[in-house]
């Protein structure tokens, strides 16, 4: 169908912006097989700027022990002339190490998967005169920042109508705007083991109700708060707590791990549609990516709570639609863990009777038909 190089651009601030550009790599691959050949970069990390290049480490400090430092800058950076001059201050410093980025992959059309990184490569792609397509995909559900609307972008592919609606908000045109759903990998679509057989396979209880409990990539919030709360209020329960790349939470909780047996603990996994279908109720803060994957999987959610303001939105997205509900603290967990524990709940009803788009495979379906039409462009 096509051939040629497809770039995604992330940065990885927390996990969800790689895990988007996986979702969207494997859908394009099953499609049109191996003809495209995708790469990832982390365009922040590669801009070897001091600080910047620093961005997944210092948001990883934010979001699990200084959020204020997190939502200081989201509202200083809010605001279009500021994004503005902050982006070319970085170019300015970035430019040969982005160009290069551009020379070494070759991409016949680009993909940007994260807002901080999408004047960069505009400005590259302006300075070098290249004629790649650049697709904007954006990962926020609700609450878009300033620095994910920007006109040199060719298309963007928005995830919900309130994505939608905000950019229109913030002058990108009706035109260059395409509904697709959020990009959740296609292993969380038709995963035909049942329940039971993934919990015997991950040698959980399979009798016991069981609740997963994460908070993004970095690691956030108030798990151990949480996990403490179930095991002393609902002892029944099982608990699967991933605790990301938090190293302290996860030797935390590892340690006493043999005290209690029901408390199952993981670090960064790569198997979460498993440790879903594994579960009754999935617990997590507001991350667009969990949330999604929840949805695709039709499991009971419970929002705890927003690492940051651009997840906020996420929390009025959930409650809004009715697919789940919101927990801020141990107490209300309880409670939405015996809600949703009960048979036929309304969220769990709503969940089963709502159809999911497949965002990965429609995105990737663009991307395809985009990439198409450029290497038709005669030269």
């Amino acid at each position: 169908m096509a051939y040629g190089n497809i770039l995604f651009v992330i940065s990885d601030t927390g996990g969800g912006h790689r895990s988007a550009a996986d979702a969207m790599i494997e859908a394009v691959r099953r499609i049109d097989g191996d003809r495209a050949r995708c790469s990832i970069t982390d365009l922040l990390r590669e801009s070897a700027v001091p600080l910047v290049r620093s961005a997944p480490e210092i948001y990883g400090y934010c979001s699990t022990r200084q959020i204020w430092l997190h939502d200081l800058f989201f509202r200083f950076t809010n605001e279009p002339q500021r994004i503005d001059l902050l982006s070319k201050l970085v170019y300015s410093k970035a430019r040969e190490n982005i160009k290069r980025v551009i020379r070494e992959n070759r991409p016949d059309l680009v993909v940007v998967a994260h807002p901080l990184a999408l004047r960069l490569m505009c400005a590259a792609r302006r300075e070098m005169r290249a004629q790649f397509p650049l697709i904007t995909v954006v990962t926020d559900l609700a609450t878009i920042h300033a620095s994910w609307a920007f006109n040199e972008s060719d298309l963007y592919l928005v995830p919900t109508q309130e994505a939608h609606q905000a950019l229109l908000n913030h002058g990108i045109p009706e035109y260059k705007l395409i509904y697709t759903g959020f990009p959740v990998h296609p292993k969380f679509f038709g995963l035909q083991e049942s329940q039971d057989l993934i919990r015997r396979k991950l040698t959980l209880n399979p009798e016991k109700k069981t609740v997963l409990l994460t908070s993004g990539g970095a690691g956030g919030g108030k798990i151990m708060e949480f996990v403490e709360a179930i095991e002393t209020q609902r002892p029944d329960w099982q608990t699967l707590v991933v605790a990301g790349n938090n190293k302290a939470l996860y030797n935390t909780l590892k340690n006493r791990e043999a005290a209690f047996p029901l408390t199952h603990v993981y670090g960064f996994v790569h198997n979460m549609e498993r440790l879903m279908v594994a579960a009754d109720v999935v617990a997590t803060k507001a991350g667009p990516g969990t949330i999604m994957e929840a949805r695709a999987l039709r499991r009971p959610l419970v929002v705890t709570g927003a690492v940051g303001l651009q997840e906020n939105g996420n929390i009025d997205y959930v409650s809004k639609n009715r697919y789940g509900l919101f927990a801020p603290d141990a107490t209300s967990l309880i409670k939405a863990l015996d809600t949703l524990g009960a048979s036929q709940s309304d969220p769990e009803q709503k969940l089963r009777n709502t159809v999911v788009e497949d965002g990965a495979t429609c995105i990737a379906g663009v991307i395809l038909e985009k990439m198409q039409w450029a290497r038709d462009l005669p030269a």
